[in-house]
């Protein structure tokens, strides 16, 4: 996989789940429709790179990924490294959602039917309610790790 093909996937590493609209009254396929999903990535291995590269630009921002995938051909092995391991993070962190997403759609609804997501607000709502849910939901969230997202 060549590193240019990898942009859009990275690209969805600058972004944060959050609830811009009201949340109030909206099943969670409502609310995921009017929010964006972040996954958090560090890509390592390029600070020599992008300061050689791409001078000023902050690490991990949009622009400097832009700018380092501008040079791809003259990164260094442990930057290229890096994109791809920031790129694979990226493709799990989704794969979790997604699943914790299916498994916990109805108890979402059920139990957090007002509360907006973001800020591990949803994932608080179900932990709240953690003697009432399916165990395919509460199992789906522990497993992959977003369970501890949210608040106690």
């Amino acid at each position: 996989m060549t590193l240019s093909r990898l942009i859009p996937v990275l690209m969805i590493a600058t972004f944060f789940v959050t609830g811009a609209a009201h949340a109030e009254g909206k099943k969670l396929a409502e609310k995921l429709s009017d929010t964006a999903i972040i996954i958090d990535v560090e890509i390592s291995g390029c600070d020599s790179d992008r300061a050689i590269l791409c001078p000023g630009l902050p690490a991990n921002s949009k622009n400097s990924l832009m700018c380092l995938m501008a040079y791809e051909a003259n990164l260094s092995a442990s930057c290229a490294l890096g994109i791809v391991e920031a790129a694979v993070a990226t493709e799990l962190g989704m794969l979790a959602i997604e699943h914790s997403i299916n498994a916990c759609e109805a108890d979402a609804d059920k139990f957090c039917l007002d509360v907006e997501p973001g800020e591990g607000r949803l994932i608080s709502c179900l932990k709240k309610n953690e003697k009432k849910l399916d165990a395919r939901c509460a199992s789906a969230l522990k497993d992959t790790g977003l369970w501890d997202l949210g608040g106690k």
